[in-house]
């Protein structure tokens, strides 16, 4: 059951950098091909995808994602669906592999808290090259990149050293954007935001709460309009029905960062300098330019998962009925999809495609939804 959460006044917040403290007011509105020769084709940064947590990393050719952990499937390998053909391929280039031992290059050790190894969630496509987070082998939660082909992988940038003699994991959040990596470490409980220098460097603190707050939670951070938007919550008085905090944005131009939306703690997404998102009030859409928000739907909205794309807002509840909602911008309902092959998780997505975790007959698959079909032909298939 979600516990709701209230809202106080007097935000406590701090946006630090090293060199100094900054505070900033909200302010401005075919022929089938291998996997390496599809991959190598794409030589771009961060696409303007809207994917939660980066289950899915997207270059200009193709989908990576992890195959999913099964009964059938004890290691799971690195996967590529490619854009034009839709076929899907272990990132594998080794001839007559048979993708099902240690030696395929689309096999990855997991963490096991003795060698290198790496948590089969998050990945990210940046210039190039995937990245994966993970443990190595001195214990430091590491970035580990990957070749393009899935030939090589190698460590590229090591974050913080913690103390895992427990043997307990814990996935931190992490974001590559302009030459940098941000990072929450979600195993401390007073948690702040934290970047280094791609490849490794002086780690710079971006954002922290207040020193006597009894926690502080940062997450959900998305590269969108420029700018890094995350949330946190600081809980002060030991009731955490109570906390102060919302939307922040930080501005790679100017080095400042600041809070653009009080109380906004759920899902979100951004788009022209709006800020998209549901309340009890319904479909909100916040203007950071005015700090005025318009109300498009007059029925309450829970918004477990809501997806932008440039025609459509998206929401979907995976715990919920299982429908998927389609709205222009405007707040004009579109189309409703349900399916059988209902999502247990959702990934999120953009203009072409949607991604989710589907329970099949036997296990958990990846499966998708093609928005360029028309909206009587929706529907969630399975990755194949």
């Amino acid at each position: 059951m979600k516990k709701e959460i209230h809202f106080t006044g007097g935000i406590k917040l701090l946006c630090v950098l090293a060199a100094g403290l900054f505070l900033l007011s909200a302010c401005g509105k075919t022929e089938e091909k291998s996997a390496e020769e599809t991959v190598l084709e794409a030589g771009f940064g961060v696409s303007n995808s809207d994917f939660e947590y980066y289950d899915v990393a997207e270059s200009e050719k193709g989908y990576y994602f992890w195959e999913q952990m099964s009964t059938v499937v004890d290691y799971p390998l690195l996967m590529f669906r490619d854009k034009g053909s839709g076929n899907v391929v272990p990132l594998c280039n080794k001839p007559d592999c048979m993708h099902d031992v240690h030696e395929c290059n689309a096999y990855f050790p997991g963490i096991d808290f003795v060698e290198d190894g790496i948590d089969k969630f998050y990945l990210q496509y940046y210039e190039g090259s995937l990245y994966a987070v993970g443990l190595s082998s001195d214990w430091y939660v590491t970035l580990f990149r990957i070749m393009a082909d899935g030939s090589e992988w190698e460590i590229d940038t090591k974050l913080y050293k913690t103390d895992y003699s427990t043997g307990q994991w814990h996935t931190p959040d992490i974001l590559i954007i302009d030459g940098y990596v941000y990072f929450v470490d979600r195993k401390q409980k007073m948690m702040k935001l934290e970047r280094v220098p791609l490849g490794g460097g002086t780690v710079e603190v971006v954002f922290e709460g207040d020193s006597n707050a009894e926690e502080v939670q940062v997450y959900r951070m998305k590269s969108q309009d420029g700018a890094l938007f995350f949330q946190a919550l600081e809980f002060v008085d030991g009731n955490f029905d109570h906390a102060t905090g919302g939307l922040y944005r930080y501005d790679f131009d100017v080095g400042q960062c600041g809070l653009i939306k009080e109380g906004l703690s759920g899902p979100y997404s951004v788009q022209n300098g709006l800020v998209y998102y549901g309340s009890t009030d319904g479909l909100c859409c916040y203007s950071i330019q005015d700090g005025t928000m318009e109300i498009l739907t007059d029925q309450p909205m829970d918004v477990p998962n809501i997806t932008l794309t440039n025609k459509y807002i998206i929401l979907f509840d995976q715990i919920g009925d299982g429908i998927l909602y389609i709205y222009d911008h405007e707040g004009k309902e579109l189309a409703e999809v349900s399916s059988d092959l209902k999502p247990s998780w959702y990934f999120g997505g953009n203009s072409d495609m949607l991604f989710g975790e589907c329970r099949g007959d036997e296990s958990f698959r990846l499966c998708f939804m093609d928005l360029n079909r028309p909206f009587e032909e929706l529907q969630w298939e399975g990755l194949k």
